[in-house]
Formats: C-alpha cells, structure tokens, sequence
C-alpha cells in the first residue's frame, strides 16, 4: 500500500454562490508522507546505522548482558577511574552503593567486588531500578566511527533521528567505544 494524501476540505469562509472561490478558503498546512520507520530494535537500529555509514567501518563491540557481566564490567571500571564511574552512570542509589562499597573495602579482589556488585544489582533490578540497558537487551557498544569528526557527528544524528541515544565512552577502561541504547 503506498502512501497518499489526505486533504481535508478547505473551510468555507463565505456564502451562496462565490463559497467555492479560492478567496474564501484559508490555506492548509501540506501534509507530510510519514518519516521512515524506526528499526525494531537496538540490533536493527546498528545495522542501518553500519548500512548508512559502511565507510565508518562500525563494529558492534558489546551486546545484551547478564548480571554476572554487568557486575564485572563495573567492579573493573570503578576499581580503574572512580571519577569515570561516576560520570559514566546517571546518580542512583545502587551507584552510590557500589561506590561507598569499593570505598568502605580497598583491600578487596576484583571477585570480591564483583560479587558485591552483583548483589546490588539484583537488588535494584528488585526495587525496578535500570541498572544498565545491556541487561534488558536494549543497548549496543560499537566501535567510535571512522572518518574524524565531521563523520562522527553524521552517525550520531543519524543515530538520534532512529530513536537511540549515543554516550561517548572514549575513555572507557575497556576501550574507546559508542554505548547506543534504544
């Protein structure tokens, strides 16, 4: 089915005989044909984004997560660069709680971190909290765009006009990468 306009009927500013001239009609807005669709989901939404730009070179570096996964790549990223950690994640109460947890424990094993912090996940995934979109499925980590910035910023609007959002992990302590959710 392909898409064609509906006009509504112009309004009628007059009486009898001249109700039809084309001074008596107030103009309308032209319709517009509908925006492309979204991709279905953050898998899709990388493809098109690697189809748009295939001279970018883009590869998926992360996907969906389990909390195991999540809880190491915290514990790694809070044990390496507190500030980073803390500029990474929005404020929350389970990321204070991992904080003051590495704070209150500097002797511990990166294992003991990531145990605590995967107890702290649990709980607030409980309490219905968002922890990190890889563990609903909705995120991607991809790798920064190839073509300097100009090529960057195209990616990144593209990226936006489908609905996702780009963080900049440049400094991530796992590598410089994209984080798309959606």
């Amino acid at each position: 089915m392909s898409w064609s306009p509906i006009l509504p009927e112009p309004i009628n500013a007059g009486h009898g005989h001249h109700a039809h001239h084309p001074l008596h009609t107030i103009p309308l807005p032209r319709p517009r044909p509908p925006t492309a669709p979204h991709p279905a989901n953050v898998e899709a939404l990388v493809i098109a984004v690697q189809q748009q730009f295939p001279q970018a070179h883009i590869r998926i570096t992360g996907r969906g997560r389990t909390v195991r996964r999540q809880a190491e790549l915290m514990a790694q990223r809070r044990r390496a660069n507190r500030a980073q950690f803390l500029n990474t994640y929005w404020p929350a109460s389970h990321i204070t709680e991992m904080d003051q947890w590495v704070t209150a424990h500097p002797r511990a094993t990166e294992a003991e971190t990531v145990d605590a912090f995967e107890e702290i996940i649990d709980r607030a995934r409980q309490r219905g909290a968002i922890v990190s979109n890889h563990l609903s499925d909705r995120a991607r980590d991809i790798s920064i765009p190839m073509g300097g910035p100009d090529v960057q910023s195209q990616v990144r609007r593209y990226i936006t006009s489908l609905g996702g959002h780009v963080i900049d992990e440049r400094d991530a302590t796992g590598g410089p990468h994209w984080h798309v959710d959606y």
